[in-house]
């Protein structure tokens, strides 16, 4: 039997024939070193890292720092070895770029650069002090930890970690995971001429995923060139951080306005370990988010989401790190949708969803308990408080006094930030929330406090006041 092909059909074949031949003549290729970098511990000491190829069948160096030596590049394997230079005799450098060329069948080329680098200082590993946060206080160094639930040292199923975001961009570098245990860089300032600081400070969120993809943990970085741990005072018997937890400065209350800014720190909804972003500006204009960048040094926004059956669980705000849950009304502004859960954060022993370093724990109420404005500061004209940004606050059992930051919220109604007060006729941008782990019959106990323009005997003060557990509030962390 004669097979017949319609003349449509013909045209079909003939112009899929044609795209495949053209398809044949296009180069698909790439080249890719995930971690960008051979950091190694000594001089002579040999480092690798991997690489990832398609359609490249040669590699060659095309630029080495000087005593440094390529000792492999295994396209098979997937690895690339280099060893540092023994001695620095002849102008050996202890870092620097080293330049790689591949190339493929067709003569086509792709370049790669990798810094490699003998590091000055000992790696810092986080290991045995599992937590959901990590301070970072030394500038050319490498810094470890495991991927385990934080303050739990429970193990995850972590196929890889990234960068979900950081507030600088280059304030994290050269992300790796070996043996179980990941890896980051922290760079230094000494070629900005800006800045006669050794380390930026700033903040950051790495990521674990497992083999599907799926994010199935969080941490938050704390890089500070003011060592958090080290600026503490005692407070009812404990000591505490006088930085909110992420601040990068102290506010003094001499109304600069960079330290007012750098004093806020980051906010958390009651229960949630994972930050969210404070204000742009030091004075919370136009309600604008503070700058997050990804991997690729591209802005990215938070998103803002009603709590429900789905958005409204731990599961999926854990998997959903730059999403603010709103509350709503039927669930008494939480953002958790079916019922509040008082073990998120608990006063007797640190969680696992604690957002505190390794020996430190979100407070409970007791210790703000006997605090109240100072009488200096609640006789100041409103005119006279308002730079300050925050009041000094008196233990009255010891007459010590504190500052505390008056650093706003993220409101539970729709997640925005804000620190003005209600007072139409005055209107004194500021406020200071401050979250504890007593919770309250469907809300969470929080320090509280704001600048009153209109009554100067009344200015607002409560060590223990009802916050809606949606609203997102800094925090300080007392030792355990």
């Amino acid at each position: 039997m004669r097979r017949v092909f319609h003349s449509a059909v013909m045209a079909i074949v003939l112009s899929l024939g044609l795209s495949l031949w053209a398809c044949s003549k296009t180069e698909t290729n790439s080249f890719v070193v995930p971690t960008y970098s051979i950091l190694v511990s000594q001089p002579g000491e040999t480092g690798s890292t991997e690489f990832e190829t398609r359609n490249i069948t040669s590699i060659e160096a095309t630029s080495i720092p000087d005593g440094w030596s390529v000792d492999n590049i295994d396209l098979y394997t997937g690895i690339i070895t280099v060893t540092a230079p023994k001695t620095f005799d002849n102008n050996e450098e202890t870092e620097g770029d080293l330049v790689l060329k591949g190339y493929t069948p067709t003569g086509n080329t792709r370049t790669v650069t990798i810094f490699v680098a003998i590091l000055p200082n000992a790696d810092i590993d986080f290991s045995d002090k599992p937590a959901n946060c990590f301070v970072v206080t030394q500038a050319k160094t490498r810094y470890k930890f495991n991927p385990y639930i934080g303050g739990a040292s429970t193990p995850l199923e972590t196929s890889y970690v990234k960068l979900l975001w950081e507030t600088r961009r280059g304030l994290i570098n050269y992300i790796d995971m070996r043996d179980g245990k990941v890896s980051f860089f922290i760079g230094d300032t000494s070629d900005n001429d800006e800045t006669e600081l050794s380390l930026y400070p700033g903040n950051a969120l790495f990521g674990a995923y497992n083999d599907k993809d799926e994010l199935i943990w969080t941490w938050h970085v704390w890089v500070s060139d003011k060592n958090p741990e080290e600026h503490v005072t005692t407070l009812g018997g404990k000591e505490l951080m006088e930085m909110n937890l992420g601040a990068i400065s102290l506010n003094d209350g001499s109304g600069n306005e960079s330290k007012i800014l750098a004093s806020y720190g980051l906010y958390y909804q009651w229960g949630r370990k994972t930050p969210l972003p404070g204000p742009f500006s030091w004075n919370f204009a136009h309600n604008e988010d503070a700058r997050l960048y990804n991997l690729d040094g591209d802005i990215l926004y938070l998103d803002y989401v009603e709590s429900t059956a789905e958005t409204g669980t731990v599961a999926w705000a854990n998997a959903n790190p730059l999403s603010v849950i709103t509350g709503r009304a039927e669930n008494g502004y939480d953002w958790l949708f079916a019922s509040t859960d008082n073990t998120l954060w608990s006063s007797q022993k640190k969680s696992e969803n604690d957002p505190c370093p390794h020996g430190w724990r979100v407070p409970d109420n007791t210790i703000y308990a006997n605090l109240t404005i100072t009488e200096k500061d609640d006789a100041m004209s409103w005119e006279e408080a308002q730079p300050m940004y925050g009041w000094w606050l008196k233990d009255t059992t010891t007459n010590q006094e504190y500052f505390f930051t008056a650093a706003g919220r993220r409101n539970y109604i729709d997640g925005r930030l804000d620190n003005m007060n209600t007072n139409l006729e005055l209107p004194v941008p500021w406020s200071g929330y401050y979250w504890t782990t007593t919770p309250l019959e469907g809300n969470a106990s929080a320090l509280y406090f704001n600048l009153n323009t209109n009554t100067r005997t009344w200015n607002g003060f409560d060590p223990a006041h009802a916050m809606q557990r949606a609203n997102a509030l800094p925090i300080r962390c007392v030792r355990e």
